[in-house]
Protein backbone atom coordinates (compact mmCIF):
# COMPACT_ATOMS: atom_id res chain seq x y z
CA UNK A 1 0.00 0.00 0.00
CA UNK A 2 1.14 3.29 -0.45
CA UNK A 3 2.52 5.97 2.11
CA UNK A 4 -0.41 8.49 3.52
CA UNK A 5 0.35 11.10 5.34
CA UNK A 6 -0.85 10.25 8.22
CA UNK A 7 1.81 7.05 8.30
CA UNK A 8 4.72 9.14 7.26
CA UNK A 9 4.03 11.41 10.02
CA UNK A 10 3.78 8.04 12.41
CA UNK A 11 7.00 7.02 11.20
CA UNK A 12 8.80 10.56 11.16
CA UNK A 13 8.20 10.68 15.40
CA UNK A 14 9.42 6.81 15.41
CA UNK A 15 12.55 7.41 13.68
CA UNK A 16 13.53 10.87 13.87
CA UNK A 17 12.20 12.84 16.66
CA UNK A 18 13.99 12.55 19.84
CA UNK A 19 13.00 13.56 22.87
CA UNK A 20 16.16 14.96 25.63
CA UNK A 21 15.92 13.48 29.23
CA UNK A 22 14.09 16.28 31.54
CA UNK A 23 13.10 18.64 29.06
CA UNK A 24 9.82 19.25 29.75
CA UNK A 25 11.15 19.41 33.62
CA UNK A 26 13.60 22.07 32.77
CA UNK A 27 11.62 24.66 30.92
CA UNK A 28 10.00 27.34 32.20
CA UNK A 29 7.07 26.95 34.19
CA UNK A 30 4.53 28.65 30.95
CA UNK A 31 6.02 25.88 29.32
CA UNK A 32 5.31 23.16 31.54
CA UNK A 33 1.80 23.81 31.78
CA UNK A 34 1.30 23.55 28.07
CA UNK A 35 2.44 20.03 27.73
CA UNK A 36 0.75 17.10 29.78
CA UNK A 37 4.12 15.16 29.10
CA UNK A 38 7.32 15.08 27.85
CA UNK A 39 5.93 13.86 24.39
CA UNK A 40 3.50 16.29 23.76
CA UNK A 41 5.46 18.41 22.29
CA UNK A 42 6.02 16.63 19.16
CA UNK A 43 2.63 16.26 18.07
CA UNK A 44 2.54 19.94 18.13
CA UNK A 45 5.95 20.31 16.26
CA UNK A 46 4.26 17.47 13.60
CA UNK A 47 1.18 20.25 12.90
CA UNK A 48 3.79 21.90 10.60
CA UNK A 49 5.15 18.54 8.44
CA UNK A 50 1.50 17.64 8.61
CA UNK A 51 1.05 19.96 5.99
CA UNK A 52 3.76 19.39 3.53
CA UNK A 53 3.66 17.11 0.02
CA UNK A 54 3.93 13.31 0.74
CA UNK A 55 7.09 13.69 -1.45
CA UNK A 56 8.97 15.71 0.76
CA UNK A 57 8.06 13.86 3.79
CA UNK A 58 9.40 10.53 2.05
CA UNK A 59 12.22 12.27 0.82
CA UNK A 60 13.32 13.20 4.28
CA UNK A 61 12.33 9.98 5.89
CA UNK A 62 14.77 8.26 2.83
CA UNK A 63 17.63 10.55 3.53
CA UNK A 64 20.06 8.87 6.07
CA UNK A 65 20.22 12.12 8.31
CA UNK A 66 17.94 14.67 9.68
CA UNK A 67 16.55 14.49 13.28
CA UNK A 68 14.52 16.69 15.60
CA UNK A 69 15.86 16.79 18.98
CA UNK A 70 13.30 18.80 21.55
CA UNK A 71 15.30 20.55 24.15
CA UNK A 72 14.97 22.77 27.15
CA UNK A 73 17.68 24.72 25.64
CA UNK A 74 17.95 26.85 22.75
CA UNK A 75 16.54 25.90 19.51
CA UNK A 76 18.98 25.65 16.90
CA UNK A 77 20.42 23.41 14.04
CA UNK A 78 23.28 21.40 14.06
CA UNK A 79 25.11 19.92 10.37
CA UNK A 80 27.67 17.93 12.25
CA UNK A 81 24.81 16.17 14.40
CA UNK A 82 24.82 15.40 18.06
CA UNK A 83 26.12 12.66 20.15
CA UNK A 84 23.30 10.37 21.51
CA UNK A 85 22.41 7.00 23.26
CA UNK A 86 23.12 4.20 20.78
CA UNK A 87 25.36 6.47 18.49
CA UNK A 88 25.05 9.80 17.58
CA UNK A 89 22.59 12.10 15.65
CA UNK A 90 23.94 13.20 12.15
CA UNK A 91 21.98 16.62 10.90
CA UNK A 92 20.15 17.65 13.87
CA UNK A 93 17.55 20.56 14.68
CA UNK A 94 17.37 21.23 18.42
CA UNK A 95 14.07 22.56 19.06
CA UNK A 96 13.46 24.26 21.99
CA UNK A 97 9.74 23.46 24.09
CA UNK A 98 9.57 27.26 24.82
CA UNK A 99 9.82 28.01 21.11
CA UNK A 100 6.54 25.64 19.99
CA UNK A 101 4.24 27.61 22.33
CA UNK A 102 4.52 30.92 20.22
CA UNK A 103 4.33 31.84 17.17
CA UNK A 104 6.58 28.77 16.27
CA UNK A 105 8.56 30.73 13.69
CA UNK A 106 11.92 30.27 15.58
CA UNK A 107 11.53 26.74 15.67
CA UNK A 108 10.25 26.45 11.73
CA UNK A 109 13.00 28.04 10.57
CA UNK A 110 15.61 25.31 12.20
CA UNK A 111 13.39 22.83 10.71
CA UNK A 112 13.83 24.68 7.61
CA UNK A 113 17.12 24.71 8.13
CA UNK A 114 17.70 21.00 8.34
CA UNK A 115 15.69 20.45 4.73
CA UNK A 116 17.93 22.84 3.01
CA UNK A 117 20.78 20.88 4.05
CA UNK A 118 19.16 17.51 3.28
CA UNK A 119 17.83 18.57 0.07
CA UNK A 120 21.29 19.62 -1.07
CA UNK A 121 23.26 16.90 0.12
CA UNK A 122 21.23 14.43 1.77
CA UNK A 123 22.71 15.91 5.46
CA UNK A 124 26.59 15.05 5.02
CA UNK A 125 28.44 17.08 7.25
CA UNK A 126 30.22 19.54 5.46
CA UNK A 127 28.04 19.18 2.14
CA UNK A 128 26.57 21.70 0.26
CA UNK A 129 22.91 23.48 0.74
CA UNK A 130 20.01 23.08 -1.41
CA UNK A 131 20.44 27.19 -1.07
CA UNK A 132 24.27 27.05 -1.98
CA UNK A 133 22.97 25.97 -5.72
CA UNK A 134 23.20 22.39 -5.04
CA UNK A 135 20.60 19.70 -5.00
CA UNK A 136 20.86 15.52 -4.67
CA UNK A 137 19.04 15.06 -7.48
CA UNK A 138 18.70 17.01 -10.97
CA UNK A 139 15.17 18.47 -10.19
CA UNK A 140 16.48 19.70 -6.64
CA UNK A 141 19.87 21.22 -8.25
CA UNK A 142 17.23 23.21 -10.46
CA UNK A 143 15.44 24.44 -7.37
CA UNK A 144 18.74 25.50 -5.93
CA UNK A 145 19.88 27.41 -8.66
CA UNK A 146 16.78 29.37 -8.54
CA UNK A 147 16.67 29.74 -4.99
CA UNK A 148 19.88 31.70 -5.23
CA UNK A 149 18.94 33.39 -7.79
CA UNK A 150 16.13 34.93 -5.67
CA UNK A 151 17.85 35.50 -2.57
CA UNK A 152 20.12 37.95 -4.75
CA UNK A 153 17.33 40.30 -5.61
CA UNK A 154 17.27 40.90 -1.96
CA UNK A 155 13.76 41.06 -0.94
CA UNK A 156 14.98 38.88 1.87
CA UNK A 157 17.65 37.72 4.27
CA UNK A 158 21.14 38.30 2.32
CA UNK A 159 22.47 35.39 3.47
CA UNK A 160 21.13 32.31 1.30
CA UNK A 161 20.47 30.08 4.29
CA UNK A 162 19.20 32.21 6.15
CA UNK A 163 16.75 33.28 3.10
CA UNK A 164 15.50 29.82 2.63
CA UNK A 165 14.91 29.49 6.23
CA UNK A 166 12.92 32.86 5.97
CA UNK A 167 10.80 31.67 3.11
CA UNK A 168 9.90 28.29 3.72
CA UNK A 169 9.41 29.20 7.16
CA UNK A 170 7.15 32.16 5.64
CA UNK A 171 5.08 29.81 3.55
CA UNK A 172 3.80 27.92 6.25
CA UNK A 173 3.40 30.51 8.58
CA UNK A 174 1.68 33.48 6.40
CA UNK A 175 2.26 32.56 2.60
CA UNK A 176 0.17 36.03 1.81
CA UNK A 177 2.71 37.79 4.07
CA UNK A 178 5.34 36.00 2.17
CA UNK A 179 4.17 37.04 -1.09
CA UNK A 180 3.82 40.03 -0.48
CA UNK A 181 7.56 40.39 1.37
CA UNK A 182 9.17 37.96 -1.45
CA UNK A 183 6.57 37.06 -4.74
CA UNK A 184 9.50 35.39 -6.18
CA UNK A 185 9.96 33.11 -3.19
CA UNK A 186 6.80 32.25 -2.83
CA UNK A 187 6.14 31.45 -6.21
CA UNK A 188 9.10 29.18 -6.43
CA UNK A 189 8.51 27.12 -3.38
CA UNK A 190 4.97 26.81 -4.36
CA UNK A 191 5.47 25.33 -7.97
CA UNK A 192 8.45 23.02 -6.03
CA UNK A 193 9.24 21.78 -2.91
CA UNK A 194 5.22 22.63 -1.15
CA UNK A 195 4.09 21.38 -4.34
CA UNK A 196 2.67 17.95 -4.89
CA UNK A 197 3.15 18.13 -8.28
CA UNK A 198 6.60 18.79 -8.33
CA UNK A 199 7.08 15.62 -5.94
CA UNK A 200 5.20 13.19 -8.28
CA UNK A 201 7.31 14.52 -10.96
CA UNK A 202 10.71 14.17 -8.89
CA UNK A 203 12.09 10.93 -8.81
CA UNK A 204 14.26 11.29 -5.75
CA UNK A 205 17.12 9.74 -7.41
CA UNK A 206 19.99 10.51 -5.40
CA UNK A 207 21.34 7.37 -3.30
CA UNK A 208 19.27 6.33 -0.18
CA UNK A 209 15.92 8.02 -0.93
Amino acid sequence: MPDTNTSLLRRLKRERLHVEPGALEASPPQVQRRFAHAWAPAATLLEWPAAWPLGLLGYWLGAPAGHVVLTAGPTAYLPGGLPWPGGGLPAVARVSLADLTGSGRTALDALAQMLDHLLGCLGAAEGPWLSDGAGATPGLRDVGRRLQTVAALGYGPADPHAHFAWAFAGYWLDRAALNAADPLAERLLRSTLCSDHFWGRELCAADGV
